[in-house]
């Protein structure tokens, strides 16, 4: 369990100045259990990957969380929650796009308005390389695509908990894939066409 407001990684291109991109939030809530997992998506992480995990219900949060004395107010979910979320928040299941059972003030992400303006800056790049290099072939730009990622169930938890971890795990796989394709691509964009590395370009709802 990691403090969302303290994650930091080492830039892996060498004088880059800006700060590092911050990670998104996925969140599921089932009744009144909400988990939260935090995916990192800067572009100059060799291996952007999961690096925290919340599950927030009435009494406040559970598990390693419960004693990190950085959380204040640990035993009121929406102390905690309020916390947690403080940066863009991918909501997962039916509630997609949708701030309900989280509090008021969340940056909610518009996931699908997210992936159509990712692949328009692909598109942009084959333009932009088309025009810089007539007549040459497209770099493999590859596709910019969000899918569901399924795994095994959560083990040692049941009822809500469980379906609200299965749910949020499942869309932060794929947004953690979706990360991964964006970077991919912004890479080869600097490689063949210059510039700096761009974050997931992210579109609040």
């Amino acid at each position: 369990m990691t403090d969302p407001s303290g994650v930091g990684t080492q830039s892996q291109q060498a004088g880059v100045t800006r700060a590092q991109d911050p990670p998104v939030m996925v969140a599921s809530t089932v009744g009144d259990v909400t988990a939260v997992w935090q995916v990192e998506v800067d572009a100059r992480v060799l291996l952007g990957d999961f690096s925290g995990a919340w599950l927030v219900d009435s009494d406040g949060v559970h598990g390693f969380a419960a004693g990190a004395d950085w959380i204040d107010g640990r035993d009121d979910r929406e102390t905690v929650l309020s916390l947690i979320l403080g940066r863009p928040v991918i909501v997962s299941g039916e509630a997609a796009g949708l701030s309900a059972g989280l509090p008021d003030g969340v940056q909610v992400v518009d996931l699908e308005a997210t992936v159509e303006n990712a692949r328009a800056a692909v598109e942009r790049n084959r333009e932009d390389f088309a025009e810089a290099n007539p007549g040459k072939q497209q770099p493999p730009w590859g596709e910019i695509e969000f899918e569901e990622q399924g795994g095994l169930p959560p083990q040692g938890l049941d009822g809500d908990a469980a379906e609200a971890v299965t749910r949020c795990m499942s869309t932060a796989r794929g947004v953690r894939r979706l990360a991964q394709s964006w970077n991919a691509v912004e890479k080869l964009r600097v490689q063949r066409l210059g510039g700096e590395l761009r974050a997931l370009p992210l579109v609040l709802a």
